[in-house]
This record gives structure tokens, C-alpha cells and sequence, in this order.
């Protein structure tokens, strides 16, 4: 189905010029199938994820909540959202999302830069490297390796293996930009002005 060849989670950052924010990551996991009578939603199967339950089907305690890898993250400045955003990506959502987090604040990238920028991730003694590093920044970046390393895997283009960060950031000008992540197909949909 459409649903598991483009992925199953989706993640929406909103924002008004008031700074009302909200980010809200929704997934259906590997999805269960089962659909409630009546009602065209699909009940989610995070059990089946790996990372969450890596004992695998059946195996979960009963009333043990089980935890997530999503998260819908608002960065606040003088305690109001700054920078909303979130991804899908299963394991690779935090990376994402502070990947992106660092290059808006560390590097003063404007967010749709920050989220295109190309990203890493190193998990189980993997290091992966998404193709747009320049030969001196991919020199820093084997110096940072962790020692576990065992492999390092260069993709040749940007993969949604890397997330879909989508997310709206307050400038300090007042403006609010806005970007979705190419790699999930990610899109932006300007606000509608209302008369009062």
C-alpha cells in the first residue's frame, strides 16, 4: 500500500504570529491492518516496530506502556516557541530533529537550509553519511567517529532513511518561515490572514 511504501509516520508543525504552537508526530507503526468499523482509521501495531520491542510479536508485558521514538519537539526562547518541528524516521528522528536544531542555532542556517543540509547517523556500530559534506568536513567527522565503529556507509543521494524533519520557526524579525523535508515529501502551507 501507499501507506508502507512512502511511511507511516507524519509529523505537522504549526505556528500562528501570536506564537501558539503545536507539533504533532502521529504513526501507525507497521500498521495492524485492522481498521475500527465505521471509522476509516487504520489501529497502529508499535509492536511490531524493532527498535521499540526488539523481543518481538507477543512478547510485550501486559500493562507496560510502551515508549516511542517519536518526538514532536518546540525549541522555546524567553519561554515561547522559538522553533517547532519533528520527523519521521523511526530510530533516526532525534538525529534528525537535532541535526536540524544545531544547524539553525549553532551555524544561523534559515530552517529551510537547515533541514535540506545533509545529515548523519551512526547506530549499531554503523556510521551513515548522507552525500553534501565537503572533504573537510567529512575529515572532521572520522575524527569523531565513535571507536565501535565497524562501518561507515556513504549514501549516494538524500534517503527519508534520514527523516522527514517538517517544522516552523519565529524569527527574530517576527516573520515565521516555514519548511518541509524533501526527503519525505514534506510541503508548507502559508497560513490564511483573518479579519477581525
Amino acid at each position: 500500500s501507499d501507506c508502507n511504501r512512502l511511511g507511516s509516520t507524519t509529523h505537522i508543525s504549526i505556528m500562528d504570529r501570536e506564537g501558539n504552537a503545536a507539533s504533532v508526530t502521529t504513526s501507525n507503526g507497521e500498521g495492524s491492518s485492522y481498521i475500527i468499523p465505521g471509522t476509516g482509521i487504520m489501529v497502529n501495531n508499535m509492536l511490531g516496530e524493532a527498535d521499540l520491542n526488539p523481543n518481538g510479536f507477543h512478547q510485550w508485558p501486559e500493562n507496560q506502556r510502551l515508549s516511542s521514538m517519536m518526538a514532536p519537539t518546540m525549541v522555546l526562547k524567553e519561554n515561547r516557541p522559538e522553533i517547532v518541528l519533528g520527523s519521521g524516521g523511526s530510530n533516526r528522528i532525534r538525529t534528525a530533529i537535532l541535526q536540524v536544531i544545531c544547524n539553525v542555532i549553532d551555524f544561523n542556517l534559515d530552517l529551510a537550509t537547515a533541514i535540506e543540509s545533509p545529515r548523519v547517523h551512526w547506530e549499531n556500530g554503523v556510521f551513515h553519511l548522507e552525500p553534501g559534506f565537503d572533504t573537510k568536513e567529512l575529515e572532521s567527522l572520522s575524527n569523531l567517529m565513535p571507536k565501535q565503529t565497524q562501518d561507515v556507509i556513504k549514501w549516494v543521494e538524500k534517503n527519508m532513511f534520514f527523516g522527514g524533519v517538517n517544522g516552523v520557526r519565529m524569527r527574530g524579525d517576527g516573520e515565521i518561515e516555514a519548511a518541509g523535508d524533501p526527503r519525505r515529501n514534506g510541503a508548507i502551507a502559508p497560513g490564511q490572514q483573518r479579519s477581525d
